[in-house]
């Protein structure tokens, strides 16, 4: 990995509460790297019982300080 993913300075300036639900540990984890992707495809993640559900399951992560978890995914053509 170049030093640009590693950017710790860039990776604190975008951290936020949102990705700290997949990583509590917080923006200095040693698996949170940037990436730069260039792609024909993107697959995403819908979280059954809408933004209730999301922000309960989101709650929970930071709670027990465990990765949140996601529904189903799918995948889109770009």
């Amino acid at each position: 990995m170049g030093v640009r993913g590693r950017n710790r300075a860039k990776i604190r300036e975008l951290w936020n509460q949102t990705v700290e639900a997949w990583f509590p540990d917080g923006p200095d984890t040693p698996e949170v790297v940037l990436l730069h992707v260039d792609s024909d495809s993107a697959e995403y993640w819908t979280s059954p019982g809408g933004t209730a559900a999301t922000v309960l399951q989101w709650v929970r992560s930071k709670v027990t300080h465990s990765p949140m978890s996601v529904g189903e995914s799918r995948t889109v053509e770009l």
